[in-house]
């Protein structure tokens, strides 16, 4: 009776062992996929927060010369953009000067990444994030544009 009772070992199996092990494998990717997600979320939010930002102080130098900054020069741009309280560092590789300008505000999504403007007309005009795949979709950014001194919301949409 007593060697049986000696030999009667308690524990868990090797298999039962495998499957809480492979339980919680997938409870952490699912975590880790949800947290990514919410990473992305938030740096949306936040170029949203920014480009209203920006927007704000377009409509303000709207409301205080009749147009957008527009001109024929990238210099040109850099003064008016300054008048409107953002800095403009270059001009795009795909754009002209003194229509397009890069913004020397960094994008959530990293240092090579800055907003990019754009108004032809000086009657309208975008802001988008220099990021081309938000929310993991290609050829995505976050815009924001205004026409004649009012601003739309920012939003996610297809690069065109």
């Amino acid at each position: 009776m007593i060697k049986r009772l000696l030999r009667s070992e308690k524990g868990f199996t090797m298999v039962e062992m495998m499957v809480v092990l492979i339980i919680i494998a997938v409870l952490i990717a699912g975590g880790i996929k949800f947290y990514l997600g919410y990473i992305e979320n938030a740096k949306v939010t936040k170029a949203k927060a920014q480009i209203s930002t920006m927007q704000a102080a377009l409509d303000t130098y709207f409301a205080e010369n009749g147009s957008y900054p527009t001109d024929s020069t990238l210099d040109g741009l850099k003064a008016k953009m300054l008048n409107a309280g953002l800095i403009v560092t270059a001009t795009p590789a795909d754009g002209t000067a003194g229509q397009d300008g890069t913004l020397s505000v960094t994008d959530p999504w990293g240092a090579a990444s800055n907003y990019l403007y754009h108004s032809t007309d000086g009657i309208s005009y975008y802001v988008r994030s220099g990021n081309e795949n938000v929310q993991n979709q290609d050829n995505t950014a976050v815009f924001g544009n205004g026409s004649a001194g009012s601003s739309n919301a920012p939003v996610v949409q297809t690069i065109t």
